[in-house]
């Protein structure tokens, strides 16, 4: 899971998933940590949604019962890596039941709110991307978009994570293998010019490209 004893590094990315003369989706706020990445979805009505009181959660299935099809008018996202990992996001949000699977690609839901005409979620990504595109994918049937697709550079992504600020090293802990580079932060000691590199500096050689 995400660290709260990590500031992330943030990577310029603001991008139209969807826009119709109705609804617009749009993902921006990416920040990288060093086990993986958040990003906000920001999703938007011309007119108040329809779907329940105060706009509501566009990926729940209002009144619904859950089963294998998603309905129509629930929105879907999914995230497919270079090396075709694939995760999506349903209104459930439930946290897979083989999280030790190393390297399984999962994209959670961190909780969200808005009004009758807006709605902002954030997700969380786990593991970091590998280099090459990671590729957003959304469909919204309710409001006649089939599918759509946008990339971000899986590389930015990685070099954000580099720039991530661990406050207290000893309790994140980086994906096994991995040696990230990052500045730490102690209070009222400096960073001493002469004590070397060494994987928590961001000076430090061998990490992960």
């Amino acid at each position: 899971m995400r660290s709260d004893a990590v500031i992330p590094g943030s990577v310029l990315a603001e991008v139209v998933l969807i826009r119709t003369e109705q609804v617009a989706v749009a993902l921006g706020s990416v920040r990288a940590y060093p086990n993986g990445f958040e990003f906000t979805l920001h999703t938007r009505w011309r007119r108040e949604d329809e779907t329940g009181p105060g706009g509501g959660d566009p990926l729940e299935w209002h009144g619904h019962r859950r089963g294998t099809q998603v309905p129509e008018d629930v929105l879907r996202l999914g995230v497919i890596y270079a090396d075709d990992r694939r995760a999506a996001a349903t209104g459930g949000h439930p946290w897979p039941q083989d999280d030790a699977d190393a390297g399984r690609l999962v994209l959670l839901q961190n909780g969200g709110g808005g009004s009758d005409r807006r709605w902002d979620g954030d997700f969380w990504v786990y593991p970091l991307p590998p280099e090459g595109p990671v590729t957003f994918v959304a469909s919204w049937l309710g409001h006649g978009v089939a599918e759509t697709r946008v990339e971000l550079d899986g590389a930015a992504i990685r070099e954000a994570a580099r720039r991530a600020v661990i406050l207290w090293p000893e309790e994140p802990e980086s994906e096994p293998g991995s040696a990230w580079r990052s500045q730490t932060m102690t209070a009222g000691e400096p960073d001493d010019p002469g004590a070397g590199t060494g994987p928590d500096r961001p000076g430090a050689e061998g990490a992960s490209g």
